[in-house]
């Protein structure tokens, strides 16, 4: 791979990652003026003064309206307000919004991460940077173009600003366009971190375990005993103690799970980089790596999972259908359920 072919997919993920705190920081909204009208009562006719205008407004980001949407329910639900003025569908209908403000919040943030890792991947050519750099790449290609075309209906309505922007979404546009084509050029050249490919291998085959005694009724009995034991202990110190939590304490709740995420990552984030972190590379390195084949590994097994839960509904649905069909069926060329209502 030529020089300036290596460079562009590394340059890539870098303005993608500007681009992912540009939408987390500012946000454009469609406004329409309405027409200003008088109606002539002796002529009884309408005399319109202007015509509806389409306009782009720039407005704060995910992050502002995050932080302005909890503000304005703290301060609804205030104990100050009289019971009968709390405007409880407009606190709902603000908590919906703001749930949906904080699910994209923690989507560009992890676009933010998978830039991380790509650009990590391809610098240091781990096995895995091809199918990171390419989801990202054809992910940036959509974005940049939405946004090239959002800014360009800005900069017909005058600002040097805009004509910035639509200066660096294109660019941007054209560099994904033009790393989603190199990455396929460097697939011969040699790979590092093989190891990590050939360790997922082997725990995608698993082992089956092999029995080296008849096992006898007493002792499925007692493992039988201590499973229920272990539950009715798992259910009574954990699995209440923490609906509880996420019943009452909700935000306190939130902290727990993510400082337990954080420890899980961090176990995997260790092991890995022990088991194939190159040696002629530093311990950071190997680090960064491993943080980006955790992402890898994230987005691989939440893609075969959703395919796999698609699947089953669709099968489900399938033999539901079908079994609509087939009583549809009886029904109209026999008649056998009407008949059977009538005993």
């Amino acid at each position: 791979m030529k020089k300036h072919q290596r460079l562009i997919p590394i340059l890539t993920p870098i303005f993608l990652l500007v681009l992912a705190l540009h939408s987390m920081l500012v946000d454009y909204e469609l406004a329409v003026s309405e027409p200003i009208s008088v109606r002539m009562e002796a002529k009884e006719e309408d005399i319109s003064f202007s015509s509806p205008e389409q306009k782009i407004e720039i407005k704060r980001g995910v992050w502002f309206r995050i932080d302005y949407l909890s503000h304005m329910i703290r301060e609804l639900q205030k104990e100050e307000l009289p019971i009968d003025t709390t405007p409880e569908e407009s606190i709902d209908t603000l908590k919906r919004i703001l749930i949906g403000q904080r699910i994209l919040f923690f989507i560009l943030i992890f676009y933010m991460l998978l830039c991380f890792s790509a650009f990590v991947s391809f610098l240091y050519k781990a096995w895995f940077y091809l199918p990171l750099n390419r989801g990202l790449f054809w992910l940036g290609i959509f974005w940049t173009l939405q946004q090239t075309l959002v800014h360009l209906r800005i900069a017909t309505e005058g600002g040097i600003w805009a004509w910035a922007g639509v200066v660096f979404f294109l660019t941007s546009l054209v560099l994904c366009i033009l790393s989603s084509l190199y990455i396929e050029k460097g697939k011969k050249e040699p790979l590092t971190f093989e190891t990590l490919k050939h360790s997922s291998a082997l725990e995608e085959e698993g082992r089956a375990p092999v029995a080296n005694s008849r096992a006898s009724y007493l002792k499925l009995l007692i493992h039988f005993l201590v499973i229920i034991l272990v539950g009715v202990l798992i259910g009574n110190f954990i699995y209440i103690p923490l609906f509880l939590l996420q019943k009452y304490y909700v935000t306190e709740f939130g902290i727990f799970i993510l400082s337990l995420l954080g420890l899980l990552s961090g176990f995997y984030i260790y092991n890995y980089g022990k088991v194939g972190g190159e040696k002629q590379l530093s311990s950071l390195q190997n680090t960064l790596v491993s943080v980006s084949y955790l992402q890898f590994r994230f987005l691989r097994n939440g893609f075969l999972g959703i395919f796999g839960l698609i699947l089953v509904v669709f099968f489900v649905t399938f033999l539901f259908s079908l079994l609509l069909f087939n009583i549809d069926i009886l029904q109209t060329n026999t008649g056998l359920l009407e008949k059977g209502t009538e005993f």
